[in-house]
């Protein structure tokens, strides 16, 4: 086979693939996106984490010093 035509079979086939993969990157996107989201609604933000944390320190030392 001569030059031209490995050229042409390599330009169809990256074209092709191209075709396969539309839309590839917005899932994708979509995907992260709705993770984030989960993950923020499951544990929330470090700052509620913490003050959670200290409240609940905070209730313990109490129930201690009441004993």
């Amino acid at each position: 086979m001569n030059l031209s035509k490995y050229l042409l079979l390599a330009i169809l086939a990256l074209g092709s693939t191209s075709v396969f993969a539309e839309g590839g990157a917005e899932r994708s996107k979509q995907f992260w996106q709705a993770f984030r989201e989960d993950q923020a609604r499951l544990y929330g933000d470090k700052q509620e984490a913490m003050a959670e944390r200290e409240r609940k320190a905070e209730e313990k030392a109490r129930e201690l010093a009441k004993d």
